[in-house]
């Protein structure tokens, strides 16, 4: 309802709003579509154009016989993944001055490779330290708790040497100490188990702009070339991907639907990837078993 209603206020009425309903012809909105495909479309981002399917989910309010006659072929979809090097993550985690609980969260990310909103929605309750887990079963988007992406929840080890310039790819025992260590400094942690483990200095829990404003700055001391937060999922898949481990337990990992999703978006790093040399995953042995503690 808020996604329609945003579209509706920002793009149909001032395109629409003075056209009686009569006067909307498949000819209009196709001039609507590619106005808002066209740099300056989007509202939110300056310069920028709307994206195909935010432009088909919008339009789904307007009357719906214009809409048959309409000559619609979706842009092809491409993901943008470009993952950070091991040293470009070694700079992240290292930059002096920032809030420890942020370094903490940002570290837990990129061992992990949670979705935006998943990460920031991880509670007290949902973190093993005996195994060293974290179990991912809601998301925090738009002040508000959620389910997960999929609807699913899974357990993830935090022990993923991704960080550590390795050719491993399994979760190793040293890695999760370390994260334990991390997680149990926290300055700002919840008396109750279902807060929030993460929060921003004044205690408010974190939102997507708030987030944002945060990475760029670390980014910027860190001298790393900016790309979203986001990109830390990226760089878990690509990594586990180049060097060797099963598309399976990647896919159990990032909670995708199914493997195909890898295999077209990750292709590239079943052999290699962030420049360092992996092996094809068929000849690694099958993933570890994550919900017990790992042994040294």
């Amino acid at each position: 309802m808020e996604n329609c209603e945003q579209f509706i206020r920002g793009h149909l009425l001032p395109h629409f709003g003075a056209m009686p309903i009569a006067a909307i012809t498949a000819t209009e909105i196709e001039d609507f579509i590619e106005r808002k495909r066209a740099p300056g479309g989007s509202t939110r981002f300056k310069g920028k154009g709307l994206a195909d399917i935010s432009i088909r989910s919008g339009l789904l309010v307007l009357p719906g016989n214009p809409m048959d006659a309409v000559e619609w072929r979706s842009a092809q979809r491409v993901e943008n993944v470009d993952p950070f090097t091991v040293a470009e993550l070694a700079r992240i985690l290292a930059v002096p001055a920032v809030d420890g609980d942020l370094a903490t969260l940002l570290e837990l990310w990129a061992r992990t490779g949670l979705r935006a909103g998943e990460v920031m929605g991880v509670q007290p309750q949902d973190v093993d330290l005996e195994a060293g887990t974290v179990l991912v079963r809601r998301t925090w988007t738009r002040q508000r708790l959620g389910p997960t992406k999929t609807g699913h929840a899974r357990r993830v080890s935090f022990g993923h040497p991704i960080v550590e310039d390795t050719l491993e790819w399994r979760p190793r025992a040293d890695v999760i100490d370390t994260m334990i260590t991390r997680i149990r400094r926290l300055k700002r942690t919840p008396l109750d188990p279902t807060g929030f483990l993460f929060t921003q200095p004044d205690g408010r829990p974190w939102s997507s702009s708030s987030m944002n404003s945060a990475w760029r700055r670390v980014l910027a001391k860190a001298v790393v070339r900016y790309r979203p937060a986001e990109q830390l999922r990226h760089t878990v898949a690509s990594t586990l991907l180049s060097r060797g481990a099963p598309l399976l337990y990647v896919q159990a990992v990032g909670g995708w639907r199914s493997a195909g999703v890898l295999l077209k978006v990750y292709a590239r790093w079943m052999d290699t990837g962030l420049g360092i040399p992996g092996q094809p995953a068929a000849t690694q042995a099958q993933p570890p078993r994550i919900e017990g503690r790992l042994t040294r």
